[in-house]
C-alpha cells in the first residue's frame, strides 16, 4: 500500500514557526488577562479590604471556581483531538455532529452540577466556613446562589472555545476571558461605593454570562451550529469521554497536591503556609502564561500531525519545537531565580511583612521557579498523549505524583523547612515526566512498527 505524502499545507501549519506564533498570541492574552485579574484583585482590596463581606464572597465563589477549574478546564484536551480527526479523516459535518452532542452534555452535565451546589449549599458552607456568624453565612448563601449560573455557563463557553481552538482561532478564544475581570474593575469603580460587595458577585456573573455569548458567536463565525443536539452516545462520543475523565482526575490531583503542600507546610513554623503560598505565586502565574498558553496553542497542531503523518513524525517535530521553547524559558528561568529577592522585596515587602520573610519567601520562590522548565515539557506531553487518545496513561501519572508529593514533601522539609516543600515539587514533575517520556517512547515505537508493517502490506 502506498503511503501518501501530507499536504504541504498542513505540513506548514505544523511548523514550530507556525506554533510558536500561536504560543505567543495565547500567552500574549493570557497575560493581558492575568494582569487584570490582579488590578480587580487590587482595587477590591482597596475598596472592601479584608472585612466580613469580603470574606463571604471569597468562600461563595470556592465552589463555581472549583467546578470551572475541574470541570471546564480539561475540556478542550478532551475534545480537540477528536474534533481535529473527524474533519481530518471524514468531513466537517462529522465534527460538528461530535461538538454538538458535547455541548448537550456540557450544557446538562453542568446544570445539574450548580443545582446540586445549590441544594446542597446550607450543608457546605457551615462546613466551610464554619466560623462564620449567621448573618455572614447567610450573605455566603446569597452570594453564591447568585454565581452559581457561571457554572453552565462555563461549560458551554469552554466548550465553544475548545471548537474555536481546533480551527486554530486562537485570538478570539484567547481574549474572551478577559470580559469578566474588565467587567468586575467596572462595576467596583462605579457601583462599589454604593453597593459594596455584591457588586463583585454582579460582575462575575455578568462576564460568564458575556464569555458564553461572545463565544457562542465565534463558533457561529466559524461556520458551525450552535443549537446542542444529543445524537446518541456514539463511539466519538465515547472517546472523548475516556478522554476527559484522566483529564479531570489530573486536575484534581493537581488541586490536592496543593493542598498536601498547605498541609505539610502547617507542620512547620508559624507563617509557614504563607511563605509557601507567597512563594509559589509567581510560578503558578508563569505556568498559566508559559506552559498552559503553550499547551492550548500546540494541541491543534500535534492533533492534526497526528492524524496526517502518524505519532513517529509528530514527536520528533516536538522535540524541535521544545528545544526552541527551552532556549527562551530556561534563560528568563534562571534570570528569574536571580532577581527574586529584589522581586519579593517590591511586591510584598510593606507593613508588617518583614525583611525576614522576604529572604524566606524568596527562597522559596527560587525553588520553585526551578519546575518552570520541567512544565514546559509536561504540557508538551500531556498535551502529545491526548492527542494519541492514550490519555488514560495519566491515571497512573496522577497516582504517582500525589504519591511522591507526600512522601518528597515529609523528607525534604525535615531538611529545609518550607523551602524544601517548594523542592520537592520540582522532583515530583520531574519524575513524572520522566515516566510520561518512557510511555511516550513506547507509544512511538509502536506506531513506528505498525507504519513499517503497514509498508510492506
Amino acid at each position: 500500500m502506498v503511503v501518501a505524502a501530507p499536504p504541504i499545507c498542513l505540513m506548514k501549519r505544523f511548523g514550530s514557526r507556525r506554533m510558536l506564533a500561536d504560543t505567543a498570541t495565547v500567552g500574549g492574552w493570557t497575560l493581558a488577562v492575568k494582569v487584570a485579574g490582579a488590578v480587580k484583585v487590587i482595587l477590591a482590596a482597596r475598596m472592601f479590604g479584608a472585612g466580613d463581606a469580603m470574606d463571604a464572597y471569597l468562600i461563595a465563589f470556592l465552589l463555581p471556581s472549583f467546578f470551572i477549574d475541574m470541570l471546564a478546564g480539561p475540556l478542550d484536551s478532551a475534545l480537540i483531538p477528536a474534533l481535529v480527526e473527524l474533519r481530518e479523516k471524514q468531513e466537517k459535518a462529522a465534527a460538528e455532529a461530535l461538538y454538538r452532542s458535547v455541548l448537550a452534555a456540557a450544557g446538562a452535565g453542568f446544570f445539574l452540577a450548580a443545582l446540586a451546589a445549590a441544594a446542597t449549599s446550607v450543608l457546605f458552607l457551615p462546613l466551610v466556613a464554619s466560623s462564620f456568624t449567621p448573618g455572614k453565612l447567610a450573605v455566603t448563601e446569597q452570594l453564591l446562589l447568585l454565581m452559581i449560573a457561571v457554572v453552565p455557563l462555563s461549560g458551554l463557553a469552554a466548550t465553544w472555545r475548545a471548537v474555536l481552538n481546533s480551527e486554530h482561532h486562537f485570538a478570539f478564544s484567547a481574549v474572551v476571558p478577559l470580559v469578566t475581570p474588565v467587567l468586575s474593575i467596572i462595576a467596583i469603580l462605579t457601583a462599589g461605593k454604593q453597593y459594596g460587595v455584591p457588586v463583585l458577585a454582579i460582575g462575575t456573573l455578568a462576564g460568564g454570562t458575556i464569555e458564553a455569548i461572545v463565544s457562542c458567536m465565534g463558533v457561529k463565525l466559524a461556520g458551525y451550529s450552535v443549537i446542542p443536539r444529543w445524537t446518541g452516545m456514539r463511539a466519538a462520543l465515547r472517546q472523548v469521554g475516556w478522554q476527559y475523565m484522566p483529564l479531570v482526575a489530573v486536575t484534581l490531583v493537581m488541586t490536592g497536591s496543593a493542598l498536601v503542600d498547605q498541609g505539610m507546610a502547617a507542620r512547620l513554623g508559624s507563617g509557614s503556609v504563607a511563605a509557601l503560598s507567597y512563594g509559589t505565586r509567581l510560578l503558578g502565574v508563569l505556568i498559566v502564561i508559559g506552559p498552559t498558553a503553550m499547551g492550548t496553542a500546540v494541541l491543534p497542531h500535534i492533533s492534526a500531525g497526528v492524524v496526517a503523518r502518524g505519532a513517529g513524525a509528530v514527536h520528533r517535530s516536538l522535540r524541535s519545537y521544545a528545544m526552541v521553547v527551552l532556549g527562551i524559558i530556561l534563560p528568563l528561568t534562571a534570570a528569574t531565580i536571580y532577581f527574586s529577592e529584589p522581586i519579593v522585596r517590591l511586591l510584598f515587602q510593606r507593613g508588617t511583612f518583614s525583611e525576614t520573610a522576604t529572604l524566606l519567601v524568596s527562597r522559596v520562590q527560587q525553588a520553585s521557579l526551578l519546575q518552570l522548565p520541567i512544565a514546559v515539557l509536561l504540557a508538551l506531553e500531556i498535551r502529545l498523549i491526548s492527542a494519541l487518545k492514550e490519555t488514560r496513561i495519566l491515571y497512573r501519572v496522577a497516582a504517582l505524583s500525589l504519591l511522591l508529593t507526600f512522601l518528597f514533601d515529609a523528607l525534604f522539609m525535615r531538611w529545609l523547612g518550607v523551602v524544601g516543600i517548594a523542592l520537592a515539587g520540582v522532583v515530583v514533575r520531574l519524575v513524572s515526566g520522566l515516566y510520561l517520556s518512557c510511555k511516550i517512547s513506547g507509544l512511538h515505537a509502536w506506531d513506528t512498527g505498525f507504519q513499517q508493517a503497514d509498508r510492506v502490506i
